[in-house]
């Protein structure tokens, strides 16, 4: 075969390799007879990956069988689960079983006052734990405009909310049109709009935005993680669900994290800043992000403080982005509940972790990016607050500790495991690949913006090579990722 350009040919060859080294890497190992000491949260699927990673890399550094889970179920259903907001199915009417579904709770919002308040005065108190930073943004599906230069699409908060609010159907619409000059669709062109169900941080997140940018076009009241959308738009529900309406939609405009929306090829839409500056998470960059969580006024002086007027919106700054979102991690200061003693320390360490630059340092892949040092001062003087009873300590080997190391509650980085050796090591190689590819369908799409450039028509046959290339890699580096 052909390849129409070094890129694809280049990218096309490289990654067999990859694939074959990470099947071996895959092959799980034999599990002890031993009884297995579990420790299982749920909440937010923005730092899901991040959280799995951690979870692999603390199984493989304790020496006795251990076993930690994370369901990725929405920042919403998260809280749920943490709080015991759930009917019992038995005695539907009792109320809310105030019982704990998980060990740890997440989430890209804080917990409600009044839950919080509620909670506190029937002595069930917990605390919230500020642990990452990252971005959600908004990415489209108009085939032919390009993800980057003059042509690329651009939005501001006003005209994100009248689209969404269905005011503006059409892509062609003048107003549209007004800040996207070389925006050339077909008259009439729909637009698709997908959205979140359940309790989302990523609606939470956009809504803000929207109302702190554009309070004439958003309500109030619809500045939340629920929305009572408008009936002509989509059901997008989860961040899987959402790539794939996107995907699937041509029109289609929706909202995710930016990391998830860049690892699986969609095209981001420049949003205008809270400096009136239009601009991608790409071209923020990791210090717009952070930058946006430096007025840190809002912010309790505990971990088991009030965290709800904690936002990060439209805040000030040339390359600040707009729309920054803070992830929390959420343990009850009382661990009783937990039925395994040694668990309930375990939570501690594994919180412990997630401060620690030798464990957060492996999520900056997923475009998540630690606290600001009061932060996460103020979220590991929350730690303190937890009560493990009676459990053992669980203990951190980053220097060789002799005979203390071998204990069974030490958490050791001298003891590893092949798989996740090797999957880290290719993770290297895994990198450059993903951005080629990135860079391939940047090329792509450039390609059908050209005037009289078509599948069909002339050029056609150099094109469609290079999307049957395309397919290729892209069906590798989604097995990869």
């Amino acid at each position: 075969t052909t390849f129409p350009c070094p890129l694809v040919q280049k990218t096309t060859m490289r990654f067999a390799s990859t694939v074959a080294s990470l099947v071996l890497a895959a092959v799980p190992a034999a599990v002890s007879a031993e009884e297995v000491l579990g420790l299982h949260g749920s909440g937010t699927t923005n730092p899901s990956k991040c959280f799995w990673h951690i979870m692999e890399k603390l199984e493989e550094q304790i020496k006795i069988p251990t076993r930690l889970t994370y369901r990725a179920v929405g920042s919403g259903t998260g809280q749920k689960e943490f709080l015991g907001k759930v009917l019992d199915p038995e005695d539907p009417d009792s109320g809310f079983t105030e019982k704990a579904y998980n060990d740890f709770g997440a989430g890209d919002i804080p917990i409600p006052s009044a839950d919080r308040d509620a909670y506190f005065a029937k002595g069930i108190e917990f605390v919230q734990l500020p642990f990452v930073l990252s971005a959600v943004t908004f990415f489209h599906n108009i085939p032919g405009v390009p993800a980057s230069g003059d042509s690329q699409l651009q939005m501001t908060a006003c005209l994100l909310a009248r689209i969404f609010k269905r005011d503006i159907t059409t892509w062609d619409h003048p107003d549209i049109l007004a800040i996207n000059p070389n925006l050339n669709v077909a008259t009439d062109y729909p637009i698709f709009v997908g959205r979140r169900v359940k309790g989302s941080s990523s609606t939470y997140s956009i809504t803000h935005y929207l109302r702190a940018q554009c309070p004439e076009e958003w309500e109030e009241e619809d500045t939340a993680s629920t929305v009572d959308w408008h009936p002509d738009t989509k059901a997008c529900d989860g961040s899987g669900p959402m790539t794939n309406c996107l995907k699937n939609n041509e029109g289609s405009i929706g909202y995710i994290d930016a990391a998830h929306g860049h690892e699986n090829g969609l095209t981001e839409i420049r949003v205008r800043n809270g400096d009136g500056r239009y601009l991608t998470t790409v071209e923020s960059g990791v210090a717009g992000v952070q930058q946006a969580a430096t007025d840190l006024s809002a912010a309790p002086p505990t971990a088991d403080g009030d965290f709800s007027d904690v936002a990060f919106y439209n805040m000030p700054g040339t390359n600040t982005w707009p729309i920054s979102l803070v992830s929390y991690v959420y343990i009850r200061k009382d661990l009783s509940h937990m039925t395994d003693v040694r668990a309930t320390s375990l939570v501690k360490a594994f919180a412990t972790a997630l401060f620690d630059p030798a464990y957060i340092g492996l999520c900056d892949r997923y475009g998540l990016l630690p606290v600001p040092e009061d932060l996460k001062k103020l979220s590991l003087a929350g730690l303190d607050m937890v009560d493990a009873g009676d459990a053992p300590e669980w203990k951190f080997e980053k220097d060789t500790m002799v005979g203390e190391g071998a204990g069974d509650y030490v958490i050791s980085k001298k003891r590893r495991s092949f798989g996740l050796y090797e999957a880290d090591r290719l993770a290297d190689d895994v990198g450059p690949l993903a951005q080629e590819v990135r860079e391939l369908k940047l090329q792509l799409a450039e390609l059908r913006s050209v005037q009289g450039l078509s599948v069909n028509g002339a050029g056609g046959k150099a094109v469609r090579a290079a999307l049957g290339a395309t397919a290729v890699v892209a069906a590798a580096m989604g097995y990869l990722l």
